[in-house]
Parts: C-alpha cells; structure tokens; sequence
C-alpha cells in the first residue's frame, strides 16, 4: 500500500489537492491549498508511519472552519483505511 501512496504522492500536483478538499466541501484559500500541497509532499511518509500524529500544530495555517473540516476528514479516512496504515 505504502508505495501505492508514493507513487501517487510523486505524480500529485496542486490540482489534485484542491479538486480533493472541494469533492470534500472544503474550499481552500490559495495560501492553504499551497501550505497542505507542501505539506502533503514533505510528510506523507510520517503521516503513513504515524496516522494518528497531532494536527494541532498546524491550525494557524487555515482557517477555523476548513481546519475542522480537514480534521474531521482526516478522521474519517483513518477510521476507513486503519488496516492498510503503517509500515
């Protein structure tokens, strides 16, 4: 699975991000779709290691109402994928 997820992660670009959070009703300000486009790229392999890493930290990078949403999200597809989470 996890090289599924890079491979994925390696062809991603912005487009895909923002088409995803708007399929998700989370509709991104171009600062925030550049912050998470970033992140994603930069983190995916500890986000693959450690599903249940802390968001908190990253609250200032969104507003109140699409970090709920992206948390929320976040949730959900972890409570749908948990089997295939981890190395």
């Amino acid at each position: 699975m996890f090289q599924l997820i890079k491979n994925y992660v390696a062809t991603m670009n912005i487009s895909d991000v923002d088409n995803f959070a708007r399929k998700n009703g989370i509709n991104l300000s171009e600062g925030e779709l550049d912050f998470l486009f970033r992140f994603i790229k930069r983190n995916y392999e500890a986000l693959y290691a450690n599903p249940d890493i802390d968001l908190s930290r990253y609250k200032d990078h969104f507003s109140e109402e699409n970090f709920d949403k992206i948390v929320k999200l976040v949730k959900q597809f972890k409570s749908k994928y948990a089997g295939f989470l981890r190395y």
